[in-house]
């Protein structure tokens, strides 16, 4: 499978399933789930889309390495334009403003950010493993050494996140305050484990700094999503990152203060919630601001997705108890069944936020109304379809039936949302920035992908055919619009491959389709 290598026989599927088949019969008596004996999908499909992963991760081993400024590393470059293959140091700005919240940085401009790329590090590993070619799986762990190694702030952080990265032309950190901004990790379930085997000091003194740096009252878990040590925003998905890293180093350390460190953070949201309803605020500590007093698919998404994980490291059922309880309440007040909708905001007493036109200042971010499937804007309030996945992961982890109910209504309004398309509550904006976006259809590759594993996830757990239906119309559809040059593009209307834009959930998507009936980790 080296580069130049013959594509393999299709037939040889077979043979990749049958390594995950006993994960695949065992793991849902474990849990209490039924068992789905689902065939695998056509040969012929599923060997385009394992052949269309490979075809893009060579791409990236090939062309996507930093070999810009005097120093070349292995590291992956954020932003690749598939024309040329090459990095543009001042890339086009597109639809960036909106996506970012004006904040171009966190596209990562002419460089590397190791913690955007957590879905391609879980793809490289994958693909190594599948294909018996470590190939793959050497790119990653160069990568991660390498980061680990230049890429640092001056308190010892890494230089990553949403605000600063690896500035591949300058040789250093780069980003907001020119490297010297914030330290800010939020919404992913990092691969510490996969990191922890390449570096297991440097990924240490990473968690450890999180403690350090990013709390700001250790008795009541209040923390920042900046590494100032002072009140900020104590957001659900930057809170959820944390604990989840927490749990993880203790269970490489054992040490019962990490454990601990987890469930000071977890309590932030929930010593906060309103008893009545279970209903936790975003961020407790930002006053009068709305997102104090409301709750969003932020919680239900990024948060419960690392509490469940936090859960399966540590076996502390108080993680997966909060989960179940927030999947719940949200379920309960946010979900419209004669609309067949959920709400994207509720304050904590349970009433729907109805629909609004965008406010002043930061009011814009509000995600009133019913939620945008297709979202557009990189973070601010709105993760509905990672609300799907965690969700599904419940279930999967938990065998708690509310959760599997939930899923079953997030997969009836995301088919209600289709064919994928241009989110709602940007729709002008991005029309503007992107004039080809609106004839060209489709959404970002990271919409694709999570919608993709959401429902062959769903579908491996009931038997379903309509979901397995769906994951291939989705694969198909991000084919169509996203394969291009032998690369995927973030968007159907832009000519660059894109961290930001999710390409790696979509890789790792469509290599979950490539083995079914047999199952990946899920990528959260």
């Amino acid at each position: 499978m080296g580069r130049g290598a013959p594509s393999r026989l299709p037939d040889e599927i077979a043979t990749l399933i049958m390594k995950r088949l006993l994960g695949l019969l065992f793991f849902p008596l474990l849990v209490g789930m039924p068992i789905a004996f689902a065939g695998p999908i056509e040969p012929e499909k599923a060997a385009r889309y394992r052949d269309a992963v490979k075809s893009c991760l060579d791409k990236l081993l090939e062309f996507g390495t930093d070999r810009y400024g005097p120093v070349h590393t292995p590291m992956l470059m954020s932003i690749l334009d598939i024309r040329t293959g090459e990095s543009p140091k001042e890339p086009l700005v597109l639809d960036g403003l909106i996506r970012s919240e004006g904040r171009l940085h966190r596209r990562n401009p002419a460089g590397a950010d190791l913690w955007d790329d957590q879905p391609l590090v879980r793809t490289l590993f994958a693909f190594s493993e599948l294909t018996d070619n470590p190939r793959y799986a050497h790119a990653a762990e160069d990568y991660i050494r390498v980061y680990f190694e230049r890429s640092i702030k001056d308190n010892g952080l890494l230089a990553w996140g949403t605000h600063i990265f690896y500035d591949a032309y300058e040789d250093r950190p780069g980003g907001d305050q020119d490297g010297k901004g914030p330290h800010e990790i939020l919404v992913l379930c990092a691969n510490w484990d996969r990191m922890w085997k390449v570096t297991p000091e440097g990924v240490r003194k990473e968690i450890e700094g999180i403690w350090e740096w990013h709390l700001v009252d250790r008795e009541t878990g209040e923390h920042n999503r900046h590494d100032d040590k002072s009140r900020g925003c104590d957001f659900a998905f930057s809170g959820g990152s944390f604990l989840h890293a927490f749990a993880f180093l203790h269970s490489k350390t054992g040490d019962p203060r990490h454990l601990d460190w987890a469930r000071k953070i977890a309590d932030r949201h929930w010593n906060a919630r309103n008893p009545t309803t279970n209903l936790a605020p975003d961020a407790p500590s930002t006053g009068d601001r709305y997102d104090a007093h409301h709750c969003f698919t932020t919680v239900t998404g990024p948060h419960v997705a690392c509490l469940l994980k936090a859960y399966e490291l540590s076996h502390e059922a108080h993680f997966k108890d909060i989960a179940l309880a927030y999947i719940a309440a949200y379920e309960r007040f946010g979900w419209d069944p004669e609309a067949g909708r959920h709400h994207a905001m509720l304050a904590l007493d349970g009433t729907p936020i109805r629909d609004q036109e965008k406010g002043p200042g930061y009011d814009i971010w509000k995600p009133t109304g019913y939620v945008d499937i297709w979202r557009t804007v990189m973070f601010s309030y709105e993760f509905p379809v990672e609300a799907a996945q965690a969700t599904m992961y419940a279930y999967q982890v938990t065998g708690d039936p509310t959760a599997l109910v939930a899923a079953r209504n997030w997969a009836a309004e995301i088919r209600k949302a289709l064919p994928p398309g241009m989110g709602r509550r940007w729709r002008q904006e991005t029309a503007d920035a992107l004039p080809s976006a609106e004839g060209a259809g489709g959404t970002y590759a990271e919409n694709y992908g999570r919608s993709i594993s959401f429902f062959l996830n769903l579908h491996q757990t009931t038997g379903n055919p309509e979901d397995l239906d769906t994951a291939l119309q989705l694969a198909d559809d991000a084919i169509e619009k996203l394969y291009e040059n032998g690369w995927f593009k973030g968007h159907p209307a832009k000519p660059y491959y894109e961290a930001t834009d999710g390409v790696a959930y979509l890789l790792y998507a469509l290599l979950e389709l490539a083995v079914h009936p047999a199952r990946l980790p899920v990528n959260l």
